[in-house]
């Protein structure tokens, strides 16, 4: 089958919890932004999922925010309930481990939202021991990095974790609520999916890591045997073949500029800065990670994270 990249919103809130958006209207509306699936994640109830199932068009996967005073974290495709009363932070493992025995993958949302008495329970205070059960991380809250700065800082989280070990996926979180209040219509996160897009394909590509974060322009890259994000690489010289594209970003918002201008490298040992182009060339060192991440302008916005790439690795 034929790899594609689809736009995704992972984070979505209907009146069934505190939206504003009945479900028709957010499937609706998903369909105006060109979105080609969602995850319904209302707070501490799936009912919402249940008016979803005459969709064709929109691909939607049931899912949960887990809404508790220690962090908001995401459940997505269990077989069965798993209860949220009871979690605390010393015993989120043991929660996570239930949600896996029964086939959902777990995100962390807005892991430094604000907490009390702002939005209680927003900051992620859960004690995870556990990680390489913990299959995203919500790296963009509402869209872009210099909207909600907090975002820089899970960034900073997502690396760390990264450089001990753990293979936790990118994704952008809208925590779509409502139509008002939400810019960048443009923002998403994208997923590498074999084929047609299912359900159970959007749950395997955020587990497989196969995600692209971004508030605007869309990026892709592979080696010279074809390999992209969430795959290993050999290591030695490397030569990513770069394309990008603003279609989707001109359709919806073609009254906002965005100016690509340099690609940052990331990996265990910092960040490194090459010009933009459609090429990069670097040595990749042996059992590493590496997120190749877009910089450039938008708004009037000099120096900005406009895209990131899920990590690669090395053997």
């Amino acid at each position: 089958m034929n790899k594609k990249w689809y736009p995704c919103e992972l984070h979505c809130h209907t009146v069934h919890s505190d939206g504003d958006f009945t479900v028709e209207r957010l499937i609706s509306t998903a369909k105006e932004r060109k979105l080609s699936g969602i995850f319904l994640t209302d707070h501490n109830t799936m009912s919402g999922y249940e008016q979803t199932q005459n969709e064709k068009e929109l691909c939607i996967v049931k899912g949960i925010e887990w809404t508790t005073y220690f962090g908001h974290m995401l459940v997505i495709d269990c077989d069965s309930y798993v209860d949220w009363r009871d979690a605390v932070p010393d015993n989120i493992d043991e929660k996570i481990a239930d949600v896996k025995e029964k086939r959902g993958i777990v995100g962390i949302a807005h892991p430094f939202q604000l907490g009390t008495p702002v939005c209680t329970g927003g900051h992620w205070d859960f004690r995870v021991k556990k990680w390489e059960n913990v299959s995203y991380m919500e790296i963009f809250s509402e869209g872009s990095p210099y909207i909600n700065t907090l975002n820089l800082k899970a960034r900073r989280l997502w690396h760390s974790l990264l450089t001990q070990g753990y293979r936790i996926a990118p994704t952008m979180g809208r925590d779509w609520h409502r139509e008002t209040k939400n810019i960048y219509k443009s923002a998403c996160t994208y997923l590498l999916i074999d084929g047609e897009i299912t359900a159970g394909k959007m749950k395997k590509a955020v587990e497989e890591g196969r995600t692209l974060v971004t508030n605007g322009i869309f990026m892709s890259f592979n080696d010279k045997n074809g390999k992209t994000a969430g795959d290993t690489f050999e290591a030695g010289e490397t030569v990513l073949r770069i394309s990008t594209d603003l279609s989707r970003h001109r359709e919806l918002e073609p009254e906002r500029e965005i100016r690509a201008e340099k690609f940052v490298l990331c990996s265990s040992e910092g960040e490194r800065e090459y010009p933009f182009g459609d090429t990069l060339t670097f040595t990749a060192k042996e059992n590493e990670w590496y997120s190749l991440e877009l910089w450039g302008s938008t708004d009037g916005r000099e120096n900005t994270l406009l895209c990131l790439a899920a990590p690669f690795y090395t053997k």
